[in-house]
């Protein structure tokens, strides 16, 4: 009997030590892939406790600046995802660059392109920690918007 809790022993704990810590970069794989797919478990991949900032500029000089936590950002992200999928509204990423901030925290600057407004956003980034269980999770997001479209 002790030989076989031994070795269930040996085996979770083994198990816990060889799960790899997932990498900056294969989180931002990720978070790209759900979003081009309009999956809405891309905000499975927010922490609750985010902090989402939005910055738009109007054409008429106006700028406004909102934030949102993150599980108000959860819940909009999968309210909206059918309609954005329908206008194909997403967005993708060129010059993506990593910086650590902390041992446990990556910065992640990109210019994100607005598919359907044609514009490109140059200040977009994500601040991403490192969870106990290996994975990233998203703590903030910053990204400007327009109200009309550049096409």
């Amino acid at each position: 009997m002790r030989k076989i809790i031994t070795l269930i022993t040996l085996l979770l704990f083994s198990a816990q030590v060889s799960v790899a810590a997932e990498s900056p970069q294969d989180f931002f794989q990720r978070f790209d892939q759900l979003g081009q797919r309009f999956d809405p478990s891309v905000a499975d991949l927010y922490s609750d406790g985010a902090s989402i900032k939005i910055y738009r500029r109007y054409p008429t000089g106006l700028e406004r600046s909102m934030e949102m936590a993150g599980t108000e950002w959860k819940a909009l992200v999968r309210k909206v995802m059918p309609a954005a999928s329908a206008k194909n509204d997403k967005s993708t990423f060129t010059k993506v660059r990593y910086s650590a901030l902390t041992a446990t925290k990556v910065k992640i600057n990109a210019d994100r392109y607005a598919v359907r407004k044609c514009y490109t956003d140059p200040a977009y980034y994500l601040v991403i920690e490192m969870q106990p269980n290996g994975q990233y999770s998203i703590v903030e997001e910053h990204f400007e918007t327009k109200p009309l479209p550049d096409c």
